[in-house]
């Protein structure tokens, strides 16, 4: 655990943003609700009030399920950025600098040489940079981003379209309010960002009510072959590429099923899914509902991204089952 006086960081990141005009905005790869949203809103937000020139980078596009959200494709996924030469770089959640892969690879002199405000909230951040904006008490980067535009006093700026970047990230982050980071300035925060009339209802059928097809057909082979240690406490499944092409899916047709079904299963504690990338890296996605496994003590074999009862990894050049039997016998000892 650390501390970081965020008031400082956000006065310090003020300064900087006055003495600014070209700014370069960046989140994680496979980008998800939060980081997604909370790019977006401070880019609609930066330019309604200042004379700014924005970009927004990512190794890749909009995703899919996002794309009800705006009908612009802000994300430059060929920029060159020496030529555009940022005076300053902010990203957001992004807990380390291995999540920025090759945009942050192929430009790695301008990336150490530009000033870079870290807007975060994972407890595994590792304060990477200049300013390091990390609470690890906030719900999701979306809440530090409403806190630092009221800190900035640039409420007015705030539509209905910046508020439903704001509430997507909450939602998704705290899973409509039902996981343990559902704190009572998460509630205050939506509540305050519910008066710009947010399409609260949209995200919600889009983001939760919403599946096509295919991915139900790839939850019904996930479910049907789960694996348990423990009596039932602890469950999960490895998913292969192979499963992805027999399913005419991908790997982003997962999101959702570890919180809306494995969630309900009588007597879980733990659960987790491995499943295999295009590129053969290996992704975990991890979930506990009480303190059985020390997850701190857990992540510290490998290198994570975690909050007290999250983690995810990525690796590279291994067999899924081969991980499946690293992950199932570092639980074991620890149980």
């Amino acid at each position: 655990m650390f501390e970081i006086n965020i008031e400082n960081e956000i006065w310090k990141f003020k300064n900087f943003l006055k003495n600014s005009e070209k700014i370069l905005l960046i989140n994680h790869r496979r980008m998800d609700g939060d980081a997604y949203g909370s790019l977006s809103a401070f880019y609609y937000t930066l330019q309604k009030f200042g004379n700014y020139k924005v970009i927004a980078t990512n190794d890749e596009k909009t995703p899919e399920a996002f794309e009800f959200l705006d009908d612009n494709q802000i994300f430059d996924t060929n920029i060159s950025l020496q030529d555009f030469a940022p005076d300053i770089i902010i990203s957001f959640d992004v807990a380390s600098l291995e999540q920025l892969w090759d945009v942050y690879k192929n430009n790695l002199q301008l990336f150490q040489n530009t000033t870079w405000i870290n807007i975060d909230h994972h407890i595994s951040n590792s304060l990477f940079w200049n300013i390091n904006i990390v609470d690890t008490n906030a719900s999701s980067t979306c809440e530090i981003v409403w806190d630092i535009i009221k800190s900035f006093e640039l409420e007015k700026y705030i539509d209905s379209k910046i508020a439903t970047f704001l509430l997507t990230g909450i939602i998704t982050d705290t899973n409509s309010f039902f996981n343990t980071n559902s704190s009572p300035k998460a509630l205050q925060s939506a509540s305050e960002i519910l008066r710009f009339q947010p399409r609260h209802q949209d995200i919600i059928i889009n983001l939760f009510k919403k599946k096509p097809y295919e991915r139900l057909k790839l939850w019904g082979h996930i479910l049907e072959n789960l694996k348990d240690i423990k009596n039932g406490k602890i469950v999960w499944n490895s998913v292969p590429q192979s499963l992805f092409i027999q399913t005419k899916t991908t790997d982003k047709d997962i999101s959702g099923l570890i919180d809306e079904f494995l969630t309900t299963l009588d007597g879980l504690e733990v659960w987790f899914l491995l499943y295999e990338l295009p590129d053969k890296k290996i992704k975990w996605s991890f979930r506990a509902k009480t303190d059985l496994v020390d997850l701190n003590k857990f992540c510290s074999k490998w290198w994570w991204w975690w909050h007290s009862r999250a983690s995810w990894f990525v690796v590279e050049w291994k067999n899924i089952y081969e991980v499946e039997q690293e992950v199932i016998q570092e639980l074991q000892k620890l149980i």
